[in-house]
Order: structure tokens, then sequence, then C-alpha cells
């Protein structure tokens, strides 16, 4: 049975912060930086999981209502939903909640230890939260993402 997790980009009203999280675990997050998220829980919808993940690793109460589907990255594995919201209160209010340590880092400047996806992930959830109306899919970002503009190749 494939595992399925729920992560999640909360961003300030600006656009120009994310608060991501310095993963502890699994071995192969160790080091580096994630959205919030975690595995969704038995009779958990993925909105219920990342909005439970958030207060549980932020302390922030962020309604399910506040979330936006960007999409969902489904293999062999595990099926994650990927979730972007805009934060109105005060960015102090999220404190770290578990051994993991959590920081609002610029979300155009993103560190090398980064999660590699989080390079795309993160861009496709700022167009999407700033024109929702207007921005592509999931799947035709990356097409628009991985193509050189010069050539139209993918690249």
């Amino acid at each position: 049975m494939v595992k399925e997790y729920a992560v999640g980009f909360v961003f300030t009203p600006d656009l120009e912060k994310i608060l991501l999280i310095h993963k502890n675990r699994p071995a192969w997050q160790a080091g580096k930086i994630n959205g919030i998220g975690g595995k969704r829980e038995p009779g958990e919808t993925p909105v219920q999981c990342i909005a439970r993940e958030t207060q549980e690793e932020t302390g922030l109460i962020i309604p399910e209502t506040a979330w936006i589907l960007l999409g969902s990255m489904l293999s062999d594995l595990a099926q994650v939903h990927f979730f972007g919201t805009i934060f109105g209160g005060d960015p102090d209010d999220a404190q770290t909640q578990t051994d993991e340590e959590i920081e609002w880092i610029m979300s155009q400047e993103l560190p090398k230890v980064c999660i590699p996806n989080l390079r795309w992930i993160i861009p496709f959830a700022l167009e999407k939260l700033e024109k929702p109306s207007e921005s592509y899919t999931l799947g035709e970002f990356l097409v628009h993402y991985l193509t050189d503009p010069s050539t139209e190749q993918t690249v």
C-alpha cells in the first residue's frame, strides 16, 4: 500500500518569506530543509493532514479552508500532496514545536541544503498564490519551467 503525505508551504502576505523546517528524519532528508508536513493518518483528508502537521510542527493554527492544493505526486512508494497558504498573522507566532527547527527563509533565495524538488515547487506555489486563476497546473508548470525559452526544448 502506498503511504500518503502532505507538505505545506506557508508564506508571508508579501510572499517574500516561506516557513520551512530543518529535517532530522527520515534519513534521506536529515540535514536538509523541506516544507512543513508529514504522514496522513487513517481517516484524515490530505488538507486535514497539512493543517494538523502545521499546528504540530509550528504551533500555527491555519484553517483547512486557507490551504490551496498545488498538486499531488505519485510514485511506487508514496503519494505526496502539496499545499500552499498565506499566513496573515505575526510570523513570530510560528515556533518550533519538535526537535526539527522551523525557519522563515527568503522565498527567492533558497539555501543549498533544500530538498531538490523545492527549487521548482516553491516557484510554482508562488505563482499559484499570486495569480490563482491564471496559473498552470503542476504538470503544465513543469513543462514550462523545464523548457529552455530560446530553443523551446525540454532541459
